[in-house]
């Protein structure tokens, strides 16, 4: 097939296909699929019986708390800068910074992103030397530096947050933010350097030294890329998820090492929490052991305190993305959430050892010239998120605890507008659903001649439109899931009710993005089975092709067909190569014959209808003076799947929409097989209506090409 390039025009959609506080209600409990499979989240608040706009109006009073208020922290400079403060400690920190663009992306805040961004690179990031593309962890406020070495928490963030922003805005509007996220990736790649000078957190060892983010052999991250920090790690930096993005979108050619990245930190959590309390370390060893020795030791660093607060929020973050320890993320949710219960949902303080007890004297860090137990509402907001992962009752405590807190100063002054501030404003996107992947564009437009189509593959791969010169052809009726044109397999008494998401709603990966466009599902959990669509066009007649292959991706015999659905408005005449004898069943619609073909003038009607035929490989719909023509393999009438037909019409009750539907050969595949099913989308002019031996001559012409 000689084909026309491809004209691959890229529609940015930044709403995600389930509105947040529209979660079915039948699932509404324990995660099974992440949203990077289902791009759907949850929203817990209104779960909890709060009124959804509601939410919203909370959700926007935190977020101005933080980035407008009176008690703000975030702080613009002159017409492109801005930063984050840590207040009571008078710096701006790579932790602030990089939240803050987190924040800014998922908000879709692009001005208060590139400020805090320019910022960073500017006064933050190293630019030369040893510690070329890390970031000194904390600076004054006019950018002089506190310290050189980096937090890799910071590192962490940037390169998430950056890739997202790549995703929503592009790269081509003043700021490369993938070229800035790849950089910053290769820079934490081991690298040998020597120290200029002894700083950081503690004593460094002297000579050469190798200086990475990642560790290579635990592939865990660090404290602080240094030779100091490189012995340990923070389990509030192990965000599983994060390696994910950068393994889906970075283009570094990393991806299966951030995969084992995210496999690695998944495992690492079990070993650093406490079996009984759920309670983590701020530091720990590598294998999850507490720390005996060194002034972190000493310190408290083995302690449950500031650092820990994330944890559950981190793991509740891979459990509504990934969901890939799903079993053990929902036990360590009610575990964690237990504990703090035990000790008083008002009451429970902010930093423990991680049996449980209380610390005393300097095993309590101090926080704003204060040494003291508090009942933080940075605790209570993490704790809080956490309900994401949790089925027992006491889940709602925590949201309606978090809901009512108010964020203000405790008796005696302290006030900590920074860390609380920015982690309850975290939770509160949590628990809203508006903590979410930030996908690339997924629509996607293929145009030959005078036609063109648009696929989502962010929806189910659909062909949301098929147009010719402007005009539309497929329904765009706002009724759900009564436009454009999908994928099932057949037959339908293998799934019932409602179509197999996987195949029909969820997002399909691209595999290729050129002159075909090849995407392809996740795996059926209930058939075991993936589908692959391949677009392309054909510049002999400029048709679509569309390839449709069905793999079998479980570990027994599948029989299966394949099954396209088009949708198309309620009018117009819809007709093929049948007897009026061979629809089943018959006089449900008013077809009439002629010239050996049936043809049907769309009606109305109270109720749904549907029938089948044996055709000739072909379908056809006329309306609005376009001629659309589908054309598929004919069938023998033993080859369809039991129940079904070659060909297939069904009319919605009302005057609302109608699917044409073809289906391929019913086929056995063993494990690892697949078929492979081909349609072709004809689309043209043509003036008049009625049926007739000349529109009938002009389709079988077109289809014999």
């Amino acid at each position: 097939m000689k084909k026309s390039i491809l004209l691959l025009l890229i529609v940015c959609v930044l709403t995600p296909l389930t509105v947040a506080g529209q979660w079915p209600m039948s699932q509404r409990g324990p995660w099974e699929k992440g949203a990077f499979e289902t791009r759907q989240y949850r929203n817990l608040f209104v779960e909890s019986g709060y009124k959804p706009d509601e939410v919203e109006k909370k959700l926007k009073e935190v977020f101005d708390a933080v980035f407008h208020g009176p008690n703000k922290v975030y702080f613009e400079v002159g017409d492109t800068l801005g930063y984050v403060s840590d207040i009571k400690n008078h710096d701006a920190r790579t932790e602030g910074m990089s939240y803050g663009m987190m924040i800014a992306v998922q908000m879709n805040e692009k001005d208060i992103f590139d400020r805090l961004w320019r910022w960073s690179k500017k006064y933050m990031q190293h630019q030369e030397g040893p510690r070329k593309g890390y970031f000194a962890w904390s600076c004054k406020t006019d950018g002089t530096h506190n310290a050189e070495g980096a937090a890799s928490d910071g590192e962490l963030y940037f390169i998430t947050a950056l890739l997202f922003a790549s995703n929503q805005w592009g790269d081509d509007t003043g700021i490369n933010y993938k070229g800035e996220a790849q950089h910053i990736l290769n820079s934490i790649m081991p690298r040998e350097y020597e120290p200029e000078h002894r700083g950081g957190f503690g004593p460094q060892p002297q000579g050469p030294q190798k200086m990475y983010l990642i560790d290579p052999d635990t592939r865990l991250i660090t404290f602080t890329p240094d030779g100091f920090g490189q012995r340990y790690t923070d389990p509030s930096y192990h965000i599983p998820a994060f390696y994910e993005v950068w393994a889906r979108w970075a283009d570094d050619g990393r991806s299966d090492f951030w995969r084992d990245c995210a496999r690695q930190s998944r495992e690492f959590l079990h070993r650093a929490i406490h079996p009984e309390t759920g309670l983590n370390p701020d530091v720990c060893n590598f294998d999850g052991t507490l720390m005996q020795n060194g002034w972190m030791a000493r310190g408290g660093g083995s302690n449950f305190r500031y650092d820990s607060w994330r944890v559950p929020m981190n793991i509740a973050l891979d459990y509504e993305w990934s969901c890939a320890d799903k079993e053990w993320q929902r036990q360590y949710g009610e575990r964690f959430q237990n504990f703090l219960y035990s000790q008083g949902i008002d009451t429970f303080v902010d930093q423990y050892r991680v049996d449980g007890t209380l610390p005393e004297g300097n095993e309590i860090l101090q926080a704003g010239g204060f040494r003291k137990l508090r009942h933080s509402i940075g605790l209570v907001a993490t704790s809080a998120a956490a309900s994401v992962m949790c089925g027992h009752a006491k889940r709602k405590e925590f949201i309606k605890a978090l809901w009512e807190a108010k964020h203000e100063p405790f008796d005696d002054g302290y006030f900590d507008a920074y860390y609380d501030g920015l982690l309850r404003l975290f939770a509160f996107m949590h628990l809203s659903g508006h903590y979410r992947i930030i996908f690339p564009p997924s629509v996607r437009q293929i145009q030959t001649g005078h036609l063109s189509a648009t696929i989502d593959t962010g929806a189910g791969g659909k062909i949301t439109s098929l147009k010719y010169d402007g005009e539309e052809v497929v329904s765009q009726s706002p009724m759900p899931e009564s436009w454009g044109s999908t994928f099932w397999t057949s037959p339908q008494k293998e799934w019932n009710w409602p179509p197999v998401p996987e195949f029909d709603k969820y997002p399909y990966e691209i595999e290729q993005d050129g002159s075909t466009l090849s995407i392809i599902s996740s795996v059926s959990a209930k058939l075991g089975l993936k589908v692959r669509k391949q677009f392309s066009t054909d510049e002999r007649d400029h048709s679509l092709v569309v390839r449709y292959s069905i793999i079998n991706a479980g570990t027994t015999e599948r029989k299966v067909a394949p099954w396209e659905i088009t949708r198309v408005p309620n009018d117009g005449l819809i007709f093929f190569d049948s007897p009026i004898e061979g629809i089943t069943p018959a006089n449900l619609m008013a077809f009439t014959a002629s010239d050996g073909a049936a043809w049907y003038v769309p009606d109305t009607s109270n109720e749904n209808r549907k029938v089948n035929a044996d055709g000739k490989g072909w379908l056809a719909y006329l309306n609005n003076s376009l001629l659309l023509v589908k054309k598929f393999d004919d069938l023998k009438p033993e080859e369809p799947a039991p129940g079904e037909a070659e060909i297939q019409v069904y009319v919605n009750r009302g005057k609302t929409y109608i699917e044409l539907e073809s289906q391929g050969a019913y086929t056995t595949l063993r494990p690892g097989e697949e078929l492979s099913w081909t349609v072709r989308w004809l689309l043209e002019p043509y003036k008049g209506f009625a049926p007739s031996k000349g529109l009938l001559k002009k389709v079988r012409k077109m289809v014999k090409k």
